[in-house]
């Protein structure tokens, strides 16, 4: 039962078949009004028609009894002659249409019937019959108690010059009548069921013909649901209908063109978002986020799925205080925001936020462009302290060469020993200068031009000889020794001479100008065959550096000690050139250092090719 209820339930959800049934219960309802109204009439026709009758005929037979039933003189032959042609006459008006006849005369005495002949002569105690006695006609319709039948019981009086001389007592059966009324309902009803049938079979066709393009524009619909825009709804006519399939092709149409331009739009905007150096954040009005790009993930050292995941917000995410005390929607200059991650030093963020806002002037979602500005901030600063090295440094023995001149100005020329002695400090300030500017010079090149090597094969064996026989007598004078710790043959390599030199006159320098009188300094090299590459090494036992210093030790114009290291005449450049130059062979250089032990400055080049040991 349950399985059947399911079917005509999934029956009843389809247009067609609810089509069917609407259609049915139209012809239903109008068959129903339709059959009633005439059932009505065909049963007002009939019982009239049937009293129309009855009455007819009783009142013939009133008539005809008036004279039988007239009081008169004569014989009993006469009153049995009479009452014989009354039963003739009931029998023979009446009888034949199955009515029952009484005859009674003005005593209420039964005369003559058509039923139970034992009933003549007695008398009558029915209301209806001392009514028509009375002068008074009656009709009814009621219950024959012996046989369950509908009946018509018509009782008329026999008058005569307004005398009452009798009463006709008529009963008819009517359930000929109401066989008839029956048959003929029967007629209606078979005829409506044979005109449901035939509506249902032209409500199928029907709903078939509006239901069948609106199936295929259903799967139509569902096909293009799952992406599938290759097929068209096939259209069956120029009605509505088929106007309808004709505006669904064109809408299929138009929506696969609208889609591949929207997937068109996507990639490229999904190809921009990855490939943009800055990171790109987009938040919704609550500020948590939505969409996160990969130069974001790299920038911030996070995963867009943990980030989408967790429900993170921009706020979360940047360290910002809540939205109640930095309204990011209000937020017009940019900020900078520094952070600190994992592995990395402290970076600078500069963030720049967009506000969305909805057609209707509410506030929307947010996007957070991010970008690494730690190197253009620790650029501007190097910039900033460069411009002020520079300028002290050249202040400086500007300033002395100044004053010591206007000494000699105001007489101090005319001593001959002191003026030597100002004229000496003047060249040796002059000579400072110098070399800052050639280094200045030197280091702008590099900037601007690149490091241009003339690389070619040399013996690196006594090009380090050449250069501690270069820096003996510094050496001697400083009270340092020098020591050279170099193979009889090394690998030839693969350098730039004059690039090499610079290299190790700034190493050389530096190690014996900043080791004290007795001090020892180094001048060490050793080949590594798995590397294919020659490490070269100045160890010294000098005054160290602090290892707070050791990460900044190769910038531009950097000193430990300001004082001491502008005192002994160095630029603060010679170990930024040296870097520089190193890096320009594709090697690398690095320092270790411990502040009142000593210092070890190392660096590599590469073997020529095909170098081996001798």
């Amino acid at each position: 039962m349950r399985r059947l209820v399911r079917v005509f339930q999934q029956l009843f959800k389809t247009i067609q078949w609810k089509m069917v049934v609407i259609y049915m219960l139209l012809i239903l309802l109008a068959m129903q009004f339709i059959g009633a109204y005439f059932a009505r009439e065909v049963e007002s026709y009939y019982i009239n028609n049937f009293s129309e009758a009855l009455n007819g005929q009783a009142s013939l037979l009133a008539t005809l009894l008036e004279g039988d039933l007239r009081p008169r003189d004569g014989k009993e032959q006469s009153a049995e002659q009479n009452r014989q042609d009354i039963d003739n006459l009931i029998n023979n008006l009446v009888k034949i249409n199955g009515a029952n006849v009484q005859v009674i005369d003005q005593t209420g005495t039964v005369v003559s019937t058509t039923e139970d002949k034992r009933t003549i002569g007695q008398r009558t105690s029915q209301p209806e019959v001392t009514s028509a006695l009375l002068g008074t006609r009656s009709e009814s319709m009621r219950i024959d108690p012996r046989t369950g039948a509908r009946v018509k019981v018509l009782v008329l009086p026999v008058k005569g010059d307004q005398i009452v001389y009798g009463a006709v007592y008529m009963v008819a059966s009517m359930e000929g009548t109401y066989t008839t009324i029956r048959k003929m309902n029967g007629i209606l009803a078979t005829g409506t069921m044979f005109a449901l049938i035939i509506t249902a079979g032209l409500g199928v066709v029907l709903a078939r013909t509006i239901t069948k393009p609106v199936k295929e524009m259903t799967r139509q619909a569902r096909a293009v649901a799952d992406g599938d825009f290759n097929s068209n709804v096939r259209v069956y006519s120029g009605d509505e209908i088929g106007q309808l399939g004709m505006a669904f092709n064109h809408m299929t149409l138009r929506l696969q063109e609208a889609i591949l331009q929207q997937e068109e739009e996507r990639e490229k905007l999904a190809g921009i978002l990855s490939n943009m150096t800055d990171g790109v954040i987009a938040a919704d009005r609550n500020g948590q986020i939505i969409l996160f790009n990969r130069a974001a993930e790299e920038m911030l050292q996070v995963k867009t799925r943990d980030v989408l995941r967790n429900r993170r917000t921009l706020h979360d995410l940047l360290s910002l205080p809540p939205e109640e005390e930095m309204p990011l929607h209000k937020q017009e200059e940019p900020l900078f925001i520094e952070m600190m991650l994992p592995n990395k030093d402290e970076v600078i963020f500069r963030v720049t936020f967009t506000p969305l806002q909805h057609d209707s002037g509410k506030k929307g979602g947010i996007i957070a462009v991010v970008a690494d500005v730690t190197e253009q901030q620790r650029l501007e600063h190097h910039r900033r302290e460069f411009v002020a090295n520079v300028s002290h440094e050249l202040r400086t023995p500007l300033t002395t060469i100044k004053s010591y001149v206007e000494a000699l100005l105001d007489g101090a020329v005319e001593d001959p020993e002191l003026s030597n002695r100002f004229l000496r400090v003047t060249m040796s300030e002059t000579e400072r200068m110098i070399r800052l500017v050639n280094d200045l010079l030197q280091l702008s090149r590099f900037d601007s031009q690149g490091i241009r090597l003339h690389c070619k094969e040399a013996d690196l064996t006594s090009l380090l000889r050449y250069a501690a026989d270069r820096f003996s007598m510094f050496s001697e004078q400083q009270e340092v020794q020098l020591n050279l710790e170099v193979p009889t043959k090394l690998p030839p390599v693969y350098i730039d001479l004059d690039a090499i030199n610079q290299v190790l006159d700034n190493l050389l320098s530096n190690a014996i100008k900043y080791t004290a009188q007795g001090g020892t300094v180094v001048l060490h090299a050793k080949a590594n065959l798995y590397q294919n590459r020659v490490y070269i090494s100045i160890r010294d036992t000098g005054i160290g550096i602090p290892s707070r210093d050791l990460k900044r030790i190769f910038e531009r114009f950097y000193r430990v000690d300001k004082a001491r290291s502008r005192g002994q005449g160095g630029t603060g450049l010679g170990l930024a050139i040296a870097r520089e130059l190193v890096q320009a062979h594709g090697a690398d250089i690095e320092i270790t250092s411990e502040w009142n032990v000593g210092t070890t400055v190392t660096f590599w080049v590469p073997f020529a090719q095909g170098g081996k040991t001798g």
